[in-house]
């Protein structure tokens, strides 16, 4: 990897050679049991106002091309999504795709986990749209990164690991997509219910605290409020006159659970969303 030939390494306390550096972030090796003592405080989420929402709560827009401009995706910005819809998610990749529509280059995905349906993300990665990836790779993925052909560092982060580094700055989110099974037009999601239903959002909720923007796809439109919620509307909205969260509406086949849906061909989408301040 390019960034491996560019470090200095060093040995850490149990005597293992890592790089100082990663992905042009300087990193603490580890130093033993109670040695090490953070010294900086927790990131700050942004403060939503009623004053960024329509007057009506109607976040909606046409497409995710859409929501990622309004949301001012730019080179270098860092994506997240969650994996709670597993190897049927189709949310993430067309995230992904709708950005190299956009033109922008050496973006960070930053998922909970990626998984073989994703392999798309390696043309991504060959063309420069992609930087590299921080999360589980499994797969072609996980083959590609360990054969160094990522620009950047491939990140392994645990589940718990990788709210700590979102919520202590270490990765922070210019634009976090939730794949929802349910949502409203205000951006209140859950995952218990829909056709698409997984359970919890639970890998999603820092992301949707601690990043910039926020955009919401969901395959089941209901009316406001959507009961019960897990991730709230509020958090769907601006923070600045210059930033945008967003909520769309996502095709049917986007976020698939099991094979018979992965097998629907097809798509339109039902509806999206903004709000702007």
């Amino acid at each position: 990897m390019a960034i491996m030939e560019k470090s200095d390494l060093v040995a850490n306390a149990v005597g293992r050679i890592v790089p100082e550096a990663v992905n042009g972030r300087s990193q603490v090796p580890y130093m033993g049991v109670g040695k090490y003592r953070p010294i900086e405080g927790k990131a700050s989420p942004a403060i939503r106002t009623a004053a960024d929402y329509p007057i009506n709560g109607d976040k909606r827009v046409t497409d995710l091309e859409t929501a990622l401009r309004k949301c001012g995706l730019h080179n270098g910005s860092v994506i997240s999504s969650h994996h709670h819809l597993r190897d049927g998610d189709r949310v993430a990749l067309m995230a992904l795709e709708a950005a190299a529509k956009i033109d922008v280059k050496d973006l960070t995905w930053f998922p909970s986990a990626s998984f073989p349906s994703q392999k798309s993300a390696i043309a991504l990665m060959e063309s420069g749209v992609l930087h590299h990836i921080e999360g589980s790779m499994n797969g072609p993925l996980g083959d590609y990164c360990t054969r160094g052909k990522m620009h950047g560092m491939g990140v392994l982060r645990s589940h718990g690991g990788r709210w700590q580094a979102i919520q202590d700055g270490e990765v922070h989110i210019d634009i976090a997509v939730i794949a929802a099974p349910t949502a409203d037009p205000f951006g209140n999601c859950d995952g218990s219910h829909g056709k698409s239903a997984c359970g919890s959002l639970g890998f999603a909720l820092a992301d949707s605290i601690y990043a910039d923007h926020v955009i919401v796809v969901t395959d089941n439109l209901v009316p406001f409020p959507c009961v019960p919620w897990q991730i709230q509307g509020h958090r769907i909205a601006c923070a600045s006159p210059n930033w945008w969260h967003a909520f769309c509406a996502m095709p049917e086949s986007c976020a698939m659970g099991s094979p018979s849906r992965r097998e629907r061909a097809g798509s339109h989408w039902l509806s999206s969303a903004t709000s702007s301040r």
